[in-house]
């Protein structure tokens, strides 16, 4: 072990020259981009010339990076919790739309910005360009724009249309869609719903993303190349997933998987926020929904019925949410604290925290998986309920509906904080997710210059990419085959025919020498018995 180490280690080290990169992040996510930052300031810290265009400028940036500051032209993407939608149309489908919706109306946005525009128009010269690969493909064109090759980074799991667009296996058999909460294991129902889901996405993803983006793009690059041509030609796709804690899939070697690269092991505690933990000697709860979601905006009834089970636990219970916000009739609990922020991985990796109550975001399962604690996983939106399902399965989570009864509640928390496999599951899985022979941070920045080097990395493509439908699928071997085994059929019937007819021919004269032959034996045999009897008679 200790040679590969070391060679992964100084392979990461061999960095490629100084390079030219234009990065391109337009969702204005907070979550989103404390991944997307991370590895912006890893590529400034390896010299590389940047030039980024989000909605998050670095607060010390760099000689090296020139910022297109996006603030505050899209506001924040937030998720009110009182807000309850009624529809026929299934939830993943609405959730989809919902996705393709504000990922198209950031791209309309981003792209008629002045600054924006004079980038795409200028003489600049870029080796890379990296974009955000979600709900809107809109700036895939900057690739032929510049003559560079174009690196996706994903903050989720590989979505169904990106394996389609990469040529990655994608098998609803055993991999559940994003929007789906199902496991591995699915049953028939599962399995025929989890297809539906994975065809659906790609059609709405098609029509609702894809058309519009196509005319927007069109609008600030002029006609060019469809968007979903231009996808094919990927030479790098980052995802934020890990099979630890994800799905067991394959893939191609255009998709490499980073999952925990936000993971920030310099973060620290405040002096008021560490001794709050050193004297937490019965231990924390700490609960959060994540930077979209809003605690305070849950009902008020739900809320206090929350407020009360937790208050009957003798641990303490650290809340993100802005108390400021609640009713002023709701009582919050003595042993809950509330606060607007909280340094999310450093609490979580506090040995005093037993228990994590967070919606199934993906970032904030990895920093819990990461620190060892259990987790009580209250899924809202997006792929919340399939990474719940996840770590259900591997026996580190419960999993509960917002709207539960009280009792669910207590019940819950209970199992968790009493039940030490959650707790020895959690450790047993935070070594399988750390255990790797890169950071995923280290192996990020390793395979973006890899594709400098070799200049696209070409030879990483899928040759899947380059057959139809129906020979990916094997029709056409299925369909030839078919063929083949009904002509050989067709040939022996034939065949069989006629020998046939020409044995019927010649039977009838063979069958009558034949008869007469043994007519003539039995009449001599008959004789000679009576002749015999004749005799003994005498």
């Amino acid at each position: 072990m200790q040679p590969r180490l070391v060679w992964t280690v100084l392979a990461c080290a061999a960095a490629a020259h100084a390079a030219r990169l234009l990065a391109v992040l337009p969702t204005n996510t907070k979550s989103h981009y404390a991944m997307y930052g991370r590895l912006i300031e890893a590529l400034a810290g390896r010299q590389h010339h940047l030039t980024v265009i989000s909605h998050f400028p670095m607060k010390n940036a760099p000689p090296n990076v020139h910022e297109i500051n996006l603030a505050g032209t899209i506001p924040e993407i937030t998720n009110n919790l009182t807000q309850q939608q009624h529809s026929l149309t299934p939830n993943f489908i609405r959730n989809l739309e919902q996705i393709m919706t504000e990922c198209v109306h950031a791209c309309e946005t981003v792209s008629q910005m002045p600054a924006v525009k004079y980038l795409v128009n200028s003489v600049a010269k870029f080796d890379l360009i990296i974009v955000e690969v979600f709900g809107s493909e809109c700036f895939l064109p900057l690739g032929r724009r510049f003559k560079a090759p174009v690196v996706g980074f994903l903050s989720s799991v590989p979505l169904p249309w990106v394996n389609e667009q990469l040529g990655n296996p994608d098998t609803p058999s055993y991999i559940p869609s994003y929007m789906m909460g199902y496991g591995q294991r699915m049953t028939l129902w599962e399995r025929i719903t989890n297809t539906l889901a994975v065809i659906s996405a790609k059609i709405i993803y098609k029509y609702k993303s894809q058309h519009p983006s196509q005319v927007i793009a069109e609008r600030l690059f002029g006609p060019g190349p469809k968007l979903e041509s231009l996808a094919h030609e990927y030479s790098l796709v980052l995802s934020n997933s890990h099979f630890s804690i994800n799905d067991v899939r394959p893939l191609v070697p255009t998709l490499v998987e980073v999952g925990g690269l936000h993971l920030d092991d310099t973060q620290t505690l405040s002096k008021d926020m560490k001794k709050l933990l050193d004297d937490s000697s019965d231990g924390v709860i700490y609960w959060s929904f994540g930077s979209m979601s809003r605690i305070e905006t849950i009902p008020n009834d739900k809320l206090a019925e929350i407020f009360e089970v937790i208050s009957q636990f003798p641990q303490s219970v650290f809340i993100k949410m802005d108390r400021a916000n609640l009713a002023r009739n709701l009582t919050v609990p003595d042993n809950v604290y509330t606060m607007k922020w909280i340094p999310q991985y450093a609490t979580l990796c506090h040995p005093n925290v037993k228990l994590f109550i967070s919606h199934g975001g993906l970032l904030g399962t990895q920093e819990a998986v990461a620190c060892g604690v259990p987790m009580l996983m209250v899924p809202l939106y997006a792929d919340q309920a399939l990474n719940s399902r996840s770590m259900a399965d591997k026996g580190v989570a419960q999993i509960i509906a917002l709207n539960s009864p009280r009792d669910s509640w207590k019940l819950a928390l209970e199992e968790l904080l009493v039940n030490e496999k959650y707790k020895e599951n959690a450790l047993k899985l935070r070594d399988i997710f750390l255990d790797r022979p890169m950071r995923p941070l280290d192996t990020g920045v390793y395979w973006i210059e890899y594709v400098l080097r070799h200049k696209g990395a070409g030879h990483l493509r899928s040759p899947a990419l380059d057959l139809s439908l129906s020979q990916y699928l094997l029709l056409d071997v299925v369909a030839t085959s078919i063929v083949t085994s009904l002509m050989t059929v067709f040939i022996l019937y034939k065949l069989f025919r006629y020998l046939c007819t020409r044995c019927i021919k010649w039977w009838p004269n063979e069958r009558l020498v034949f008869e007469k032959r043994l007519f003539r034996k039995y009449i001599v045999f008959f004789l000679c018995l009576l002749w015999k009897y004749k005799l003994k008679a005498n």
